[in-house]
């Protein structure tokens, strides 16, 4: 009896062992696949962010036939967006941070006057809804060239949604304040439609308006900013949005890009422009 007692407490050890031993074995094993698998995934989403980035390079150089690895691994498609904004619709940039320069051409960059916008006034909107710190809520400053005679000048405008509390910040008078509400109308922009703003402001051009150049002050995080033609009016199309979504496995990554046809340089802003000597 003893000698069966003995025999069946071994078997309950050697089953528990084999328990234990098992479960270790199995959980090893599941790490082991959720790492594969882990690894996998980075791997694939790399492959497919790198497909997405060859195609906006093809796209950026008029190739939209998209991007097929030669070992078969990855792809990528593209989807174009031209010569926008479209008539009578606004054209928004993506989101600015501060200190960041959006231009927005007033005659057509590629010399088409039956393309110009002609209207004495125009909507600026930017901002974003929901901000809770007002000091947070971005400023802009705004200078539109124009061409007056055979001179070229500058009009210079800034408005401030919180202009009491930074009246003087930053070397500007007390800007003029806009319209701003976490409840403005929505409107229908280059990137969609409904779209949020926080702040508009109703502006007056000066007659033979060239081109716009908004910069974002104070904001902390980037901001949207749209330009808004009134009055039947359009603006010149002259930016492209590229959408290319790379393939690798089950794993997606998209890529987006905005173009812009001839861009002035942010430090036109700053410098100096003389036909002849400048004495100090």
């Amino acid at each position: 009896m003893k000698i069966m007692k003995e025999s069946g407490q071994i078997v309950l050890i050697l089953l528990l062992v084999i328990t234990v031993a098992l479960g270790i074995g199995l959980a090893v094993v599941s790490r082991s696949i959720t790492d594969v698998s882990t690894a996998t995934r980075v791997e694939e989403s790399a492959r497919a962010f790198s497909a997405a980035e060859a195609g906006i390079e093809k796209a950026l150089f008029g190739d939209y036939s998209g991007v097929v690895a030669p070992s078969g691994g990855a792809s990528a498609n593209v989807f174009p967006l031209e010569d926008l904004p479209k008539a009578r619709e606004a054209l928004e940039y993506p989101p600015l941070k501060q200190e960041d320069v959006a231009q927005i051409w007033l005659e057509d960059p590629q010399g088409d006057v039956s393309k110009n916008y002609t209207q004495s006034t125009i909507d600026l909107f930017w901002g974003l809804q929901g901000i809770s710190n007002p000091t947070d809520r971005a400023a802009v400053a705004i200078t539109v060239v124009y061409r007056e005679g055979v001179d070229y000048k500058s009009a210079k405008f800034f408005f401030d949604p919180n202009p009491i509390v930074r009246a003087g910040s930053g070397g500007f008078n007390q800007g003029r304040s806009p319209s701003c509400s976490d409840s403005l109308p929505t409107i229908t922009t280059s990137m969609g439609v409904s779209r949020k703003f926080y702040c508009r402001v109703n502006l007056d051009l000066p007659q033979n308006s060239i081109l716009m150049r908004a910069r974002l002050l104070y904001n902390i995080i980037p901001q949207p900013l749209a330009l808004n033609p009134l009055n039947s009016g359009s603006i010149p199309p002259q930016a492209s949005i590229f959408t290319s979504i790379g393939t690798s496995g089950q794993v997606q990554r998209k890529v987006q890009v905005f173009k812009l046809d001839k861009v002035v340089p942010p430090y036109f802003d700053y410098a100096i422009f003389s036909a002849g000597e400048i004495t100090k």
